[in-house]
């Protein structure tokens, strides 16, 4: 056992902040050592969490025709993919996805629309009136991504019920001008800051694999846990034909291990939810996200790409004896 490795973790189990320099030293662990880090990552998670698992389902409630040049995504406008492209659904598409993913076992469902921000007044009413009815009407708990909130929009959402907001920083804040550059760093902080304010729980994360260094990924875990964040999504790119991305190699399984371990180390409190991108680059080691210190994992399809059937996840939570934590 690697006395470096069990030093560091017994300042995680203890909720305490590591170096930077012992966060580099984890990320660059290698051959045999690398079984150690994923052991104290499981030792962190099972002390803050448990034997619990969240399981959570995303809706995409308006997909396509996005202003915005992240140059991983499928819905830029700046590039030509193949998605499908509609605007915002109607309520009862929303709510029917709401219903379905509490079936499926989820504790939550995502409303995600493309774009910006909303910056039509009747759209965004349209999403408020359906975050209502799913809080009235459900136990699953509803949560949205929405792009770039001002102060006033967050606070309208929180009262009609939202619990969470999603608004991930992506990368380090070093590397972002490199991945988009139709809006700022800045702009995305400050999402984060009004939906506080306004007393939404917050989900921000990050995609790997998109030219970022270990720095880079050292660097956003710890804006994350200054920014005191309550669930970390990690993504993990799969290239899309038509993206500046569409070339890029993506991570091994055992790379993408390792950051799902460094993330755990780093925010050992925190729920770590692995999302976008996990078939393509964790293949056949999928279930050992959690033994690398995940608790939480996406179920059923992503935006525009697809994920595997929720029974088939449920199935791995329950053969590896988790347990699912219900709504």
């Amino acid at each position: 056992m690697n006395n470096r490795i069990e030093k560091i973790a017994q300042q995680s189990l203890q909720n305490r902040e590591i170096s930077l320099e012992d966060a580099l030293y984890l990320s660059q662990v290698k051959k045999d050592e690398v079984y150690d880090l994923f052991y104290w990552a499981n030792k962190i998670r099972l002390k803050y969490f448990g034997r619990s698992i969240k399981a959570c389902s995303i809706v995409s409630a308006k997909q396509g025709k996005c202003t915005e040049d992240c140059n991983f995504c499928s819905q830029s406008s700046h590039y030509l993919t193949k998605i499908e492209e509609y605007n915002l659904i109607e309520e009862n598409k929303v709510v029917n996805a709401a219903m379905c993913a509490e079936n499926s076992g989820a504790h939550s469902l995502g409303i995600v629309t493309s774009g910006y921000t909303i910056n039509n007044e009747y759209e965004f009413e349209n999403i408020c009136n359906t975050i209502k009815t799913i809080s009235r009407d459900s136990r699953i708990h509803p949560h949205g991504s929405f792009g770039v909130l001002t102060k006033e929009m967050a606070i309208s959402l929180a009262k009609s019920g939202l619990k969470r907001i999603n608004h991930n920083l992506e990368t380090s804040e070093r590397f972002f001008h490199n991945i988009c550059t139709t809006h700022t760093y800045a702009d995305r902080l400050n999402t984060i800051h009004v939906s506080k304010q306004a007393g939404l729980e917050i989900c921000c994360g990050a995609i790997f694999g998109i030219g970022e260094e270990t720095e880079d990924r050292i660097h956003l875990a710890f804006t994350l846990k200054k920014l005191d964040v309550d669930s970390v999504p990690l993504n993990f790119l799969h290239p899309i034909s038509g993206t500046p991305q569409e070339n890029s190699v993506g991570l091994t399984p055992m790379e993408t291990l390792k950051i799902i371990s460094l993330f755990r180390f780093i925010l050992p409190d925190k729920e770590i939810k692995i999302a976008g991108g996990r078939g393509k680059n964790l293949r056949s080691l999928q279930s050992w996200m959690f033994y690398a210190g995940a608790n939480s994992t996406m179920i059923g399809n992503y935006l525009t790409t697809s994920g595997n059937p929720a029974e088939e996840d449920l199935l791995m939570i329950k053969d590896l004896g988790l347990e699912l934590e219900i709504s």
